[in-house]
């Protein structure tokens, strides 16, 4: 048995939630903590999440301490993509509709290894297999010039698609043997503007007083690396998607 295998065969009942576009960007966010919190009590088993958010931009907690952002909240909301925060790291990244997020939430036993690069595998593989389904080669690795970059990207082309977050909380259950709970994310552009939404976040910097700035030509959505091969009505490739990930999820939750 392979670890990840393992890792998926050492939880029992995983639930899958397929959410529909939010209505609030905030609450979304907040929707994985909530889960993940209730996972590290002991009050919830192991689940994936497969959601959309309305445009928006998303900012770490550390760039809300960026010398003009206050600013740039106000000028960006003012143009149609309002700047949220969360509790992960990275770099601020762009949300719309066409951005599919997969989140894994679970418990972190006291008796088992936290194994970081196993959790990602974890994440990503649904999400690569899925892609293969659609006969995309997606690998893993950093892109250089990319925002949020990191080796567990998926990359398709030799330019980023997915990008990826984990995060561990504490657990107030250590007395059922639970010593957290794990947060991993991805973020899967399918139909989206990769480069205009890499343009925003340079925005965003520009407007806050960061002077980063990346790459708009390294990124890409999914539509683009199938254009002339599927051809499909608008939102239908990323309910697709949302099929195909599911689906591969189910298998290897299964064993």
């Amino acid at each position: 048995m392979t670890g990840l295998h393992r890792l998926f065969s050492r939880y029992r009942n995983w639930q899958l939630l397929d959410e529909p576009l939010s209505a609030d960007p905030q609450r979304a966010l907040q929707r994985d903590t909530e889960l993940v919190r209730a996972v590290a009590a002991g009050l919830s088993g192991p689940l994936a999440r497969l959601w959309e958010n309305p445009r928006s931009l998303v900012a770490t907690r550390r760039e809300t301490r960026l010398p003009q952002f206050a600013e740039a909240c106000r000028r960006l909301a003012a143009e149609g993509w309002p700047v949220l925060g969360r509790d992960s790291g990275g770099t601020t990244v762009p949300h719309e509709p066409g951005i599919l997020h997969f989140s894994l939430i679970f418990p972190q036993y006291q008796d088992s290894h936290f194994d970081l690069e196993l959790i990602y595998q974890a994440l990503c593989e649904p999400i690569r297999l899925a892609l293969a389904e659609l006969g995309l080669d997606a690998e893993y690795g950093a892109v250089d010039g990319a925002y949020c970059d990191g080796r567990y990207n998926l990359v398709v082309d030799g330019l980023k698609v997915t990008g990826t977050a984990q995060r561990l909380v504490g657990s107030r259950a250590r007395e059922r043997g639970i010593s957290g709970g794990v947060l991993a994310q991805a973020m899967l552009m399918v139909e989206c503007d990769a480069a205009r939404g890499t343009e925003q976040v340079n925005r965003f910097y520009r407007l806050a007083g960061d002077p980063r700035q990346y790459d708009p030509a390294v990124s890409t959505c999914i539509a683009e690396r199938l254009a002339g091969r599927l051809e499909l009505p608008p939102g239908e490739l990323t309910l697709r998607m949302r099929r195909l990930i599911g689906q591969a999820f189910r298998r290897l939750a299964e064993g």
